[in-house]
């Protein structure tokens, strides 16, 4: 199956064009790893995918899942459905204090599948039609090619320079851009990882490292990245030069 998470803004739209960008073979290190929809993919086409967080409470997550899915499968299951508001909000703020590891990997999933944000900790209840089969097929969860990394460095930037192993791209789904003179990065919740764009753009013109970015497609990305290779990808996954129906557009500094 796919992944079982939701994200903020992340459709898999781009997963066509990045294995044009990226040959078979190839190791990618993908950072910002969160809900996994575009790395589980990739690992899944003769490419080998190592993803990093500096994020416990998604490392952990991700690791139960591959250790023992059912269990996942069972704990959600129990939990749902999380039936008013009062109780949701008890849980957004409570989720972490479960002793259990698997547990909390349970109310981690329940909660991104019932929020309008596609976080944990943050946004307002919702009803998921699809939650139940989600639920179900989760015990099936399986991935190849796929190794996940739990990085102490508090920069994610230093995490990619300490990389001692083979390392052919860097992939960082950055997101949606918004920036200002006193931009100081945004961060809401425990899942979530602080992100300066311009910290992002002197790593991408200054590292030797071939990276890729991936956002929300926007005119301010284009012209913040003007001096590296750009794929804008519509709404249908395809590369297109227009930005009538532009939804996401991968950055390339090669």
């Amino acid at each position: 199956m796919k992944s079982p998470l939701k994200s903020p803004w992340n459709k898999g739209k781009s997963l066509g064009v990045l294995k044009k960008i990226i040959p078979n073979g190839s190791v990618i290190h993908t950072f910002l790893f969160y809900d996994g929809i575009l790395e589980t993919e990739l690992s899944k086409t003769k490419r080998f995918v190592v993803s990093h967080t500096n994020k416990y409470v998604n490392y952990e997550f991700w690791q139960c899942l591959f250790n023992d899915p059912e269990r996942v499968s069972a704990v959600a299951e129990h939990f749902y459905p999380i039936e008013n508001k009062n109780i949701f909000y008890v849980l957004q703020k409570n989720w972490l204090k479960y002793p259990d590891p698997f547990v909390r990997t349970g109310m981690y999933f329940l909660l991104n599948q019932s929020t309008d944000t596609a976080q944990i900790t943050h946004g307002e209840l919702i009803e998921n039609e699809s939650l139940p089969r989600i639920i179900r097929d989760i015990k099936d969860f399986k991935t190849q090619n796929f190794h996940l990394q739990f990085d102490k460095e508090e920069e994610f930037f230093d995490s990619i320079n300490n990389i001692d192993t083979k390392c052919d791209y860097v992939f960082i789904p950055v997101g949606n851009f918004s920036m200002n003179l006193f931009e100081k990065g945004k961060e809401e919740g425990f899942e979530q990882t602080k992100v300066i764009h311009k910290n992002i753009k002197k790593f991408v013109d200054t590292t030797d490292r071939k990276v890729i970015l991936l956002y929300k497609y926007s005119k301010q990305v284009t012209d913040f990245y003007k001096d590296c290779n750009q794929y804008i990808v519509d709404q249908w996954g395809r590369q297109t030069d227009s930005t009538k129906y532009a939804n996401e557009v991968l950055i390339a500094n090669f």
